[in-house]
């Protein structure tokens, strides 16, 4: 008997994959009911195989139509229908003779009798015409031969269109190398070219940069000079015009008496346990109806008991007297203004209280020209407080009593703050 070379089917689309099968049917079992009557081998979908000329092959596909929900059937159960295919092997390979839809999966008996009948008539046929047989497996040859001649055929054409495409992905791939490499030179080359423009750029630039440099450090330098001699003009200036003013003010209220009198303390300073240093500004009236601004540096020590200030008041008048400058060049740092100094100062100014002159001198001493010891005794409602003496130098110019203020805060405290006040007591 002759054979051929069969695809089995696969299920069509919208069954269920998991509900369906083939079998190629090699007689039927009578005893035996449903698919159990049906004898032979399952085969996958899509399988390839070699069977005899004539061969039937059963496909069942089942399919999912109807969710009942009903009592009967039971609540949640899925219902499956059957599509039942016959098909038979020619020499043009598998086609369909039979086929019928069922409402259940169950192999139904009618096509069991389907299947008997068809198997009967290729047996009678077999029998009564066995000439047909031999023709049957000669067509089933020639046809095979055709088939494997097609086969090597379409495999050979399959084979020479891989290796064209083959060839023609490797010229591609050659091309495309071959392009990337020319694309890379470029670049570098490209590359090389920018960096070398970017360092004589760089270059360039350093040395305008250097150029630019030296040449404002020439302009800041000479401008340096000019602001230091016009700074220096002026301060010339101011200085010939303070010291001016100054004695000029200072010998106007010679011999005028102050009427009325208010201070504002600008700066103080703690210099020792019971010794103070304070800057005062006082604006006063005089007998002639005119007003005049001055300045004060006092250093003020209290005492507790009056022959303990006479005592450091008679020491003061014998050791530390501190003569009125003399010379220019000392009247020159005296007088030269602070322009830091005074803007603090300026700030504070207008948080400062008035301090009204509550003491009664009680013995006073000139040291020097303008300066002037006092011993002072502060009163009060109940009678006399305390006992202060005073060391006070007047000044008609704010940058002088700065200077001194400035000068007398860093000379003499160092050697008072490390302990007591060495001044004698009694």
């Amino acid at each position: 008997m002759s054979v051929v070379t069969i695809t089995i089917p696969a299920a069509p689309s919208g069954t269920d994959t998991s509900g369906h099968w083939r079998r190629v049917v090699t007689g039927i079992d009578l005893r035996q009911r449903g698919g159990y009557a049906v004898l032979g081998s399952f085969v996958r979908p899509g399988m390839r195989m070699t069977v005899p000329l004539g061969t039937l092959v059963l496909a069942v596909d089942k399919t999912v139509y109807e969710r009942a929900l009903g009592p009967r059937l039971g609540a949640g159960r899925f219902v499956e229908s059957a599509t039942v295919r016959i098909l038979k092997a020619r020499t043009r390979g598998l086609v369909e003779v039979w086929s019928r839809g069922y409402q259940t999966a169950w192999i139904h008996p009618s096509v069991i009798r389907r299947l008997t009948s068809l198997l009967r008539k290729q047996q009678e046929r077999l029998a009564r015409n066995p000439e047909r047989a031999e023709q049957d497996r000669q067509a089933a040859d020639k046809a095979n031969a055709r088939r494997i001649e097609r086969a090597r055929a379409a495999r050979l054409k399959v084979e020479a269109e891989d290796k064209r495409r083959e060839q023609r992905r490797l010229s591609r791939e050659l091309k495309a190398q071959a392009k990337a490499l020319a694309e890379r030179g470029r670049r570098r080359k490209a590359t090389a070219d920018r960096k070398a423009l970017g360092e004589r750029k760089a270059q360039a630039r350093a040395a305008a940069r250097t150029a630019a440099a030296e040449r404002r450090t020439a302009e800041r330098a000479a401008r340096v000079d000019r602001i230091e001699q016009d700074v220096r003009k002026r301060r010339e200036l101011e200085t010939g015009y303070a010291e001016f003013w100054h004695r000029a003010e200072r010998d106007r209220v010679r011999d005028l008496k102050v009427v009325e009198q208010v201070s504002v303390r600008l700066a103080g300073r703690r210099l020792a346990p019971g010794v103070r240093l304070q800057l005062l500004e006082h604006r006063g009236t005089l007998t002639d109806g005119t007003t005049t601004v001055w300045w004060t540096t006092q250093e003020v020590t209290s005492h507790s008991d009056l022959g303990a200030a006479r005592c450091a008041y008679r020491a003061h008048t014998r050791s530390t007297v501190q003569p009125y400058p003399a010379s220019a060049s000392e009247r020159h740092r005296t007088e030269v203004l602070d322009e830091r100094f005074w803007r603090s100062v300026e700030r504070r100014h207008a948080g400062m209280e008035a301090v009204k002159h509550t003491f009664n001198t009680v013995a006073a001493r000139n040291l020097a020209t303008g300066v002037r010891l006092h011993l002072r005794a502060q009163g009060d409602e109940t009678g006399v407080a305390g006992w202060t003496t005073e060391e006070v130098t007047t000044h008609f110019h704010p940058g002088a009593a700065r200077s001194v203020y400035r000068r007398h805060t860093r000379s003499i405290p160092r050697a008072r703050t490390a302990g007591t006040d060495q001044r004698p007591t009694s």
